[in-house]
């Protein structure tokens, strides 16, 4: 009999820390999923067209970037910004956007997107360049310290 009592005890000790195990691996989950989601904006309810509308009447330069899952450029455009965008992150805003994604439609409509990659420049006067396909970091370097009136 103390065999089998300790056999169910053990049983019970093994559940409780699986259980346990298992909930502190959901709540590092949910942490991490949480940081990554508001890194990428994915929780942000309002639309790219809302936010380029609020930096623009505050007189804010804006990049949009304008790209689509299944774009091989994209990945060069991205990396040209994730080398160059740093600098600037203090004087440019950058909004990201997927050309997929329906919230988004308004907006894609509205500056005439229509392929990917392209970047969005809108200066604080509200002057709007648009730059279609690949662009060298040397070259997007120049055009944001354009856009943010020469200095990084």
């Amino acid at each position: 009999m103390t065999n089998e009592y300790t056999r169910v005890e053990n049983q019970k000790r093994i559940r409780s820390w699986l259980i346990l195990m298992g909930v502190i691996f959901f709540v590092v989950l949910v942490a991490l999923f949480k940081d990554m989601a508001e890194k990428r904006a994915w929780l942000s309810s309002e639309p790219a067209s809302a936010q380029l509308q609020e930096l623009q009447a505050a007189g804010e330069p804006a990049l949009v970037y304008f790209h689509s899952p299944d774009c091989s450029s994209c990945n060069q455009v991205k990396a040209s910004l994730d080398e160059v965008y740093p600098v600037f992150k203090n004087n440019v805003t950058m909004l990201d956007v997927d050309v997929t994604d329906m919230r988004e439609r308004d907006l894609v409509e509205r500056t005439g997107v229509q392929t990917t990659p392209t970047l969005l420049l809108v200066d604080a006067g509200g002057n709007v360049k648009l730059i279609v396909g690949e662009i060298s970091p040397q070259d997007l370097r120049s055009e944001l310290e354009a856009l943010a009136g020469g200095a990084p």
